[in-house]
């Protein structure tokens, strides 16, 4: 019997990196993202380190004056933590000018007005400090709108006590009481009902962002500082870099070659990008091309912590200009998150990260609310479209996954559930082919335009930088945190390419799918047959 063979083998004598070099995969980006794979070392230059517990201390002290990308290699256990923006805080000299320029406006307005002139100082000083807080603390500037409209409303309510409880020169108790209150009531209904729109339209949904921005130190204000240092290393790095590794493996009488290609991120914004779960600086990814008997078997996608597996067969791949199939296979990265996917989709669901109890049920949290204030909205095809999805559920709007399908007259989403949009319609980096023909979805069609349309800086340059771990620098050693260490462990940073994120007082464990690659593709071959079982039960 013939056989045929693919054109890839690989018996002819090549060295790793061009092995490497052969089967680099196309990364895709959804439009709106704003972080790309980039070298470590300009990333440590920006970082500061830090213990999170006494034997990171130790640690620290041993090693104090060296420098950073040779430090973390040399010390000792996982209880440290990298920071990537060093100054979560306003500037220190603000608080001082502000200090100064409100003593000189109390004492000026003193001069000019006396006690009036102090009181118009206060209130300016106050406004100022409050501008700043807000600036500097974890609330996310999109509520600073919310926060003066529910000020206008509640002076509207108070404008009663001022007004009408004092005697008038100009307008007689008749006119006042049968005129202008019910004029004043209607208009305080009509704008109460506005300002509780505008609540539950811009406000509530920010509410889960909000509460794991804190949670995470990863607030929005730390995600536009990353992003700015970012564009700054941009200037002097301006080429997407991976980590390439190559695992010679032997299973029952097979021959196995996996290539490994790792992706380091600056930041994971996926909270702000796209209403997603979880918020941290660094994040690290990964594909993987696995050859057996020298012929591609089938390629790996780092997703969340897990990972998905696609046949060789299955795999899209990069054209070149003759349109003929190259050895690139073309991986869409999800918005703001980072995780890989085989093909360009948009998942909408409170469901995509397993791990996190407390995201999920903030989230759930919110879309019950959106959800039901259908029931009293003033828009009378709103109200029907909550009566009739709870007309056809029953009990069951109460679910988690109750509100994913649920949309408007106009075909628009009306609860903001966490999205996974890996649409490839923003920055390709990688063999520059016949790039037209890979397939994408429009991002825009799911996000919100401040969203899709926000600033992005990209890299200049579209081809990668690979850089071979022979020998393995000393940064691979490190088993901290690639980011700061949260409240909530899914919101900390994430741990390097080769250690698993450490347990509770237990020593960190080198990652499956780095010591054990062929486990890594048996499990999820294990688990792509459990799916494609229970869909064909279904």
């Amino acid at each position: 019997m013939q056989v045929n063979r693919l054109p890839y083998s690989t018996k002819q004598t090549v060295t790793n990196q061009e092995l490497l070099e052969k089967f680099e995969p196309v990364l895709r980006f959804a439009r709106s993202e704003r972080f790309f794979p980039m070298a470590v070392e300009p990333y440590l230059e920006k970082c500061h380190i830090f213990p999170s517990g006494p034997q990171g201390v130790i640690g620290l002290l041993s090693h104090l004056n060296e420098p950073l990308p040779e430090q973390i290699g040399k010390l000792q256990g996982e209880q440290y933590f990298l920071r990537f923006v060093n100054d979560p805080l306003a500037d220190v000299d603000a608080w001082v000018w502000l200090a100064v320029l409100s003593a000189i406006g109390v004492a000026g307005g003193w001069f000019l007005l006396r006690w009036t002139g102090v009181e118009l100082a206060v209130i300016g000083a106050l406004t100022a400090a409050l501008i700043m807080f807000m600036l500097a603390s974890p609330i996310r500037l999109r509520i600073l709108p919310a926060a003066l409209a529910a000020l206008f409303f509640a002076a509207l309510e108070a404008a009663p006590i001022w007004f009408f409880l004092r005697p008038s020169r100009y307008v007689s108790i008749t006119v006042e009481y049968l005129v202008l209150f019910p004029l004043y009531l209607v208009i305080l209904f009509y704008l109460s009902i506005r300002t509780m729109k505008f609540i539950l339209d811009y406000v509530i949904p920010e509410g889960p962002g909000l509460l794991m921005d804190i949670l995470s130190h990863a607030t929005e204000k730390i995600a536009g500082e990353a992003y700015a240092q970012y564009e700054k290393i941009l200037e002097t790095n301006p080429q997407p870099v991976y980590y390439g590794r190559v695992v010679d493996e032997k299973d029952d009488g097979n021959d196995w070659k996996i290539l490994q290609y790792h992706f380091f991120y600056a930041f994971n914004d996926w909270r702000l990008a796209a209403n997603g779960m979880n918020h941290h600086e660094g994040d690290w990814e990964m594909v993987a091309v696995y050859l057996k008997n020298d012929q591609p078997y089938a390629v790996l996608f780092s997703q969340h912590g897990s990972g998905n597996i696609e046949k060789w067969a299955n795999v899209r791949k990069a054209l070149d200009k003759q349109d003929n199939e190259t050895t690139h296979p073309v991986v869409y990265v999800a918005l703001g998150s980072h995780a890989n996917y085989s093909k360009p989709e948009v998942i909408r669901s409170p469901e995509l990260y397993k791990q996190g109890l407390v995201q999920r049920v903030a989230y759930w949290i919110d879309g019950l609310i959106q959800y039901l204030f259908l029931l009293i909205n003033p828009s009378q095809k709103a109200r029907q479209i909550a009566l009739k999805e709870l007309t056809a559920q029953g009990t069951h709007f109460l679910s988690e996954d109750a509100f994913i399908y649920l949309r408007d007259e106009e075909d628009h989403y009306i609860v903001s559930l966490p999205m996974e949009i890996a649409s490839g319609d923003g920055f390709r980096v990688g063999f520059q082919g016949d790039n037209l023909r890979e397939g994408v979805i429009k991002s825009s069609s799911f996000l919100k335009r401040v969203r899709s349309d926000r600033k992005t800086t990209r890299p200049p340059i579209k081809e990668w930088r690979s850089v071979l771990l022979e020998p393995e620098p000393e940064w691979i050693q490190y088993k901290g945190l690639w980011g700061v260490r949260s409240w909530l462990e899914n919101e900390s940073g994430p741990p390097g390419p080769r250690w698993d994120r450490p347990e509770k007082n237990l020593p960190a464990a080198e990652r499956m799918r780095w010591a054990k690659p062929l486990e890594w593709l048996a499990a999820l071959e294990s688990n792509e047959l459990r799916k494609n079982s229970e869909q064909s039960f279904t």
